[in-house]
This record gives C-alpha cells, structure tokens and sequence, in this order.
C-alpha cells in the first residue's frame, strides 16, 4: 500500500498562483480533467497544500486535483498588517473559486476542514460536495487548545532561522503527535515546507503570527452543520487524538444525508498516515453522487 502511494508521490504538481487584494496566494496544480469535477483540497493549520502529496496523484483520473496554502503558510504570502483566521481563510478559498469559475469538490483536513464547513454554508453554490478528514466542528478539545496556547507562547517572536537542512528535519513535528510516516517521509515533508535563506540559514514556512488571529479576529461561532446541504462525506483517522468517534458521529447526524468512513491505520493526519484508503473513499463517494 505504502510502495503504491509513494509512487504516485512522485508525479510533480505545477504551482500556481492567484492574487487577492494584492495578497498572493499558492495552490498546487496536479492535473487531470475539469470536465469531470475539480477537486480543491485544504490543508490543517501550520501545515501546506503537500499534505495531500500521497492523495491527490490517485485523484487524477477522476478530475483536476489542487491543493491550496492559506495565506501565511507554505508558499503563500504572508499579510502584513497580520490578517489569519477562519474569515481570512474562507476568503483565500473564495479566491481561488472564482478563478477557477467552476464549482469544485472541496475536501479539508483539520483546520482546513473546518475553513471547508464555512465555505459550504456561505457559498454552497461554488462546491459541488464537502469532504471533511479528521475535522471538529467548532473548537478543539479543551486540553489540546491548552496545549497549543502554551505552545503559542513558547514560540512566539520572529520566525527561528536554522543553521542546516538537518536541523529543520530534527525540528519538524506533527501536530497533534502521532503518524505512521516513516523518518524518510517525515523528513520529505520538512523540506517541502521549508527554504534556505540568501544567507544559507533555514527556515519553515511559516509565518508565526497565524497563531495568534484571535487576538484581532476574536472568538468566531462553530459552522451550523443543519445548514449544509450538500453532498458530504466526513472522514475520521480511526486513532486520532483530535476528533473522537462520538464527535464525528454526531456531525454525521447533523448533516442530512451525509456519509461517515474511518480511516484504519491513521492518526490525526489521516491524508498521510494512509493516503490509499483516503482517496478509496474520497473516489467512492465522489463516483457515487
């Protein structure tokens, strides 16, 4: 299974870009046919669109296959004054929308899958179904945004320069912990979201004021699952730490007509931990409606 999907790991998206309001934003372009559907596809926060490196080549021949980076992550500008949050994000989505002017089959991991819930109440019109993978609705549990809060303020100040390539791959973590990525592929993963400076330091990127949106933006209501619509597919890594099986079941409820899978083999970061049975079911459903 890993052989499979590191394999079609290979295939080399093209990057794109798109601009908003002056703020350039990134996606990654793997192809396919758009007269079939488009899949648009959201990354977690801190992370980038290659989070979906071992899903999207299995997409291909179901439609054209993207992957965004939110703006202040991977290679998407950051803002400046700093503007992140669910609202600039939904925003970010809304962009590369309406460039693509056609409706799209949108799939969010984490926070992406919570940006993807918004995006499927405020303009359901643009999206063809709603894939949401190991995504809450509203707020993680409280331990883990305690967790992150003390990590927040553990490291705050200016993005950290590294002195070497080895260093960034020591100091890359996932977040929550947990994943069956082997050290090569942990590793390969550090790289993607990381450059070396003219200077010859390293650094992530990643603008470290996205952690701290709520300071401007404030506290923002959980998306109203009831007012989704569409065709939904909610996906859950069946060992995540994040969202519980009971939390996601209860989405799967509220959601009229939604469809509920987990992921064996999986942690929180289901689209890497087991990227062939991911795609199974995103194809599956996706084929199905």
């Amino acid at each position: 299974m890993r052989n499979e999907s590191a394999k079609l790991a290979e295939a080399e998206p093209a990057n794109r870009f798109v601009d908003l309001d002056g703020l350039r934003l990134h996606y990654l372009d793997w192809g396919g046919d758009p007269r079939r559907r488009t899949f648009l596809m959201l990354h977690g926060g801190a992370a980038h669109a290659h989070w979906w490196s071992y899903v999207a080549p299995q997409l291909i021949a179901h439609g054209r296959v993207l992957a965004l980076d939110f703006r202040g992550h991977g290679r998407s500008a950051w803002p400046r004054p700093p503007h992140y949050g669910p609202h600039a994000y939904i925003e970010d989505v809304r962009a590369v929308l309406e460039t693509l002017g056609t409706r799209v089959v949108l799939v969010g991991h984490s926070m992406g899958g919570s940006v993807a819930q918004w995006c499927a109440i405020k303009f359901p019109e643009k999206l063809q179904a709603l894939i949401i993978v190991d995504a809450p609705n509203g707020p993680p549990p409280l331990l883990r945004r305690l967790q992150w809060r003390w990590r927040r303020k553990a490291q705050g100040g200016p993005r950290p320069e590294l002195p070497s390539a080895d260093t960034v791959a020591r100091k890359f973590r996932l977040s929550p912990p947990g994943s069956y990525l082997t050290p090569e592929q942990m590793r390969e993963l550090a790289m993607l979201g990381s450059e070396q400076l003219p200077n010859g330091n390293w650094v992530f990127r990643f603008d470290p004021e996205t952690r701290a949106w709520r300071k401007i933006e404030g506290k923002m209501q959980r998306p109203r699952l009831k007012s989704i619509k569409l065709p939904t597919l909610i996906l859950r890594g069946a060992e995540s730490a994040l969202v519980s099986q009971r939390r996601a079941l209860r989405m799967n409820r509220k959601i009229e007509g939604s469809v509920y899978r987990e992921i064996p083999r999986a942690f929180h970061h289901v689209p890497l931990d087991n990227p062939d049975a991911t795609a199974s079911e995103i194809i599956a459903f996706v084929e199905s409606i």
